[in-house]
């Protein structure tokens, strides 16, 4: 019952912590409230960036199909690009993070599956966790219990409705080949369905999945937008499943006495898209490394874990929130930059790509930006004439 480290939440986040804890000689425990395979309400998409992160190479049977840009529709207007390179694999969550925690028990990690954390104390250097089957006592415990984290509670506030994406997903079946036809290895976007969000339609094998976002205080009525999305794309679902997505770029703590939030419980989706294992997995490697260095006394944990995602994590999130609420705001000037021609959208795409991120890509809009709002003018005077 006594260990080095314990994992609250066995998804991408988690079962990263974990495998690197357990790798390196930890005493390691992973918790998870619900039962492998677990269904997750997801997009699906695993961004190149996120695979970089990931220090595993996936196997074929788990990618389901491979991304190489997008097809993004805004009211009447309709543009595509395309990398030569994967943005995104296609892959089924329940399998990919069964995958995950399975890695990790290779590592050594214990995995306790249908066992959910109901509370925790620190005591002097170790930190006793309590659940229905047991206590346990640790070093170190990191949250990785998603959105509304037991262990994140005790080091933020819950997140309010104006910081979360509310997002309902469900998934149509279709002929593989037919999918592979329609989509022609693309992930399709319908911005303009939801305030500061979009709604999707993605390939799978054997499905689409199909979903929206939007920022959870404007979601009036969540059930209505996704029944008049679905049906408006010849998918009508009617039962989809809701889950919410913390927004990133917000400064919150990420740390406790003894404590380490990651993943969704630490605020670590992308505010401009909504994807969420890219920083998950990266904020759990960032973790696991933390806490091997620190228990091997080569560091302080807690403040390097924190500086890195500052670094890392949230200081490229603060940009795209930056973004996410001017093209919100804004309308006219993000057709006029992802519209007008395909320079923008292939720049962009670079990110969950791998190759750039959200400050190289303001740079370089910034030097276009003044060429953008100049046609978003134009196009304004031309209505209006």
């Amino acid at each position: 019952m006594d260990y080095d480290v314990i994992i609250a939440g066995a998804g991408p986040a988690g079962s990263t912590c974990a495998r690197i804890c357990a790798k390196a000689g930890l005493r390691t425990l992973l918790l998870e409230r619900e039962t492998f395979p677990r269904p997750k309400p997801c997009g699906g998409a695993l961004s190149g960036r996120a695979l970089s992160h990931l220090g595993l190479s996936l196997p074929s049977d788990l990618i389901e199909r491979e991304c190489f840009g997008v097809r993004v529709h805004f009211g009447k207007h309709t543009v595509e690009a395309r990398k030569d390179v994967p943005i995104a694999v296609m892959v089924n969550r329940e399998k990919f993070d069964h995958y995950l925690a399975q890695q990790a028990v290779e590592a050594g990690a214990g995995l306790h599956e249908g066992e959910p954390v109901r509370g925790f104390s620190v005591q002097g250097d170790r930190v006793a966790v309590e659940t229905e089957q047991g206590r346990y006592e640790a070093r170190c415990l990191v949250g990785a219990d998603g959105a509304y984290s037991v262990v994140g509670r005790t080091v933020r506030p819950l997140f309010p409705r104006d910081e979360i994406f509310a997002a309902l997903v469900g998934s149509h079946p279709a002929d593989d080949r037919e999918i592979a036809q329609r989509s022609d290895s693309l992930l399709e976007l319908f911005f303009g369905v939801t305030p500061m969000g979009y709604g999707w339609v993605f390939p799978h094998k054997g499905y689409y999945g199909v979903g929206v976002m939007c920022r959870a205080a404007e979601f009036d009525a969540p059930q209505k937008v996704f029944n008049s999305f679905s049906a408006s794309t010849g998918m009508p679902i009617e039962k989809p499943r809701g889950h919410t997505i913390p927004m990133g770029g917000i400064d919150r703590p990420v740390t406790g006495r003894r404590t380490i939030l990651v993943g969704d419980a630490a605020g670590f989706a992308d505010p401009f898209h909504g994807e969420g294992m890219a920083g998950a997995i990266l904020s759990g490697k960032l973790a696991g490394q933390a806490i091997v260095d620190g228990i091997g006394g080569k560091k302080d944990p807690l403040t390097w874990y924190a500086a890195e995602c500052d670094r890392l994590i949230v200081r490229e999130m603060r940009i795209a929130l930056q973004m996410a609420r001017m093209l919100n705001r804004y309308p006219k000037l993000f057709l006029a930059v992802f519209f007008s021609d395909r320079t923008a959208l292939d720049k962009y795409l670079d990110i969950p790509a791998g190759r750039s991120d959200y400050r190289h890509f303001r740079t370089w809009l910034l030097k276009k930006l003044p060429g953008y709002i100049a046609k978003m003018l134009l196009g304004t005077a031309s209505a209006r004439t």
